[in-house]
C-alpha cells in the first residue's frame, strides 16, 4: 500500500468512526462502487466499539476543559447530548488535549448560533 492509498483508507476509516451508525456505514462503504477492499477486513462490532471510545474521549476532554459545556450538560443533558452528537459528526477529531477540544466545540457552537450558557 502506497501513501496515497493509506491516506485514502485512513480518511474512509475516520468517516466511519464519526458515522451515526458505524456498522451500517461500513456495510454501505464495502458495497459502494470502487470500495477499498481493505474495508471488508474491518470487524463491524470492533468498529462500533472504537467509535464509542472516540466519542467518549472527546466528551471527556470537553467536560474537563469547558465549564460552560459541563454546566450545559448538567442543566440540559438532552439538549447538550444532541448538540454534542452533531458536533462529533460534523467536526473531525483533531484535538490532542482538552483545551483544544473545548476551543473547537466553542467555535462550532458559535457557527451554529448555539451558546453553551443558553437554555
Amino acid at each position: 500500500m502506497n501513501r496515497e492509498q493509506l491516506a485514502h483508507f485512513q480518511g474512509a476509516l475516520a468517516d466511519l468512526l464519526l458515522a451515526a451508525d458505524p456498522g451500517v456505514a461500513l456495510s454501505a462503504a464495502c458495497t459502494a462502487p470502487g470500495a477499498d477492499p481493505m474495508l471488508s477486513a474491518i470487524d463491524a462490532d470492533g468498529l462500533r466499539l472504537a467509535a464509542l471510545l472516540v466519542a467518549k474521549l472527546r466528551f471527556q476532554r470537553l467536560m474537563n476543559a469547558s465549564r460552560a459545556a459541563a454546566e450545559w450538560f448538567e442543566r440540559d443533558g438532552r439538549g447538550f447530548t444532541e448538540a454534542f452528537r452533531r458536533y462529533h459528526r460534523e467536526v473531525a477529531p483533531s484535538a490532542l488535549d482538552p483545551w483544544r477540544e473545548a476551543a473547537e466545540f466553542a467555535a462550532w457552537s458559535g457557527r451554529q448560533g448555539i451558546e453553551p450558557g443558553e437554555d
